[in-house]
C-alpha cells in the first residue's frame, strides 16, 4: 500500500473515529440522565429497568473501548506496512472486519438509545 493510498484511507479513519466520539458522547449524556433519576426519589418499581439500562450502557462504553484500539492497530498497520501484497491482504482483511464491527456497534447504539428514549418517554415524571 502506497503512502497515497494510506491519505485515501484516512477520511474513512476519521469517520469512523468520529462516529465513535458521538457514540461515546451520547452514551455519557445518557449515563447521565440516568445518574440524575437514581439520585432523586423515584418508584423503586423502575429499579430493575434501571439497572438494566446502566448495564448495558458500560457496556457500550467497553464496546467503543475495545473497536477504538483494534481501529488505532490498523491505523498502526497501514503507517508499518506501506507496501507487499501479504501486508495489503492482511490490512484488507482488517478494515473490513472493523467496518463490520463498527456498523453493528452503531446499530447496537442506535437500538440501547431508542429503548432509553422510549422509556424516559413513559417513566412518570414528577
Amino acid at each position: 500500500m502506497t503512502q497515497d493510498n494510506f491519505n485515501n484511507r484516512l477520511p474513512e479513519h476519521e469517520s469512523w473515529n468520529y462516529i465513535l466520539r458521538v457514540i461515546e458522547d451520547e452514551t455519557i449524556f445518557f449515563k447521565t440522565k440516568l445518574a440524575r433519576i437514581l439520585s432523586n426519589d423515584f418508584e423503586k418499581s423502575h429499579l430493575g429497568n434501571l439497572e438494566i439500562f446502566q448495564y448495558r450502557f458500560l457496556k457500550m462504553d467497553e464496546q467503543v473501548i475495545l473497536v477504538r484500539h483494534e481501529l488505532r492497530e490498523f491505523q498502526d498497520m497501514l503507517r508499518r506496512n506501506g507496501r507487499g501484497t501479504a501486508a495489503s491482504e492482511a490490512i484488507t482483511v482488517l478494515r473490513n472486519t472493523l467496518e463490520l464491527k463498527i456498523d453493528k456497534l452503531q446499530e447496537s447504539f442506535d437500538s440501547l438509545a431508542s429503548d432509553f428514549r422510549m422509556y424516559m418517554h413513559s417513566f412518570p415524571r414528577d
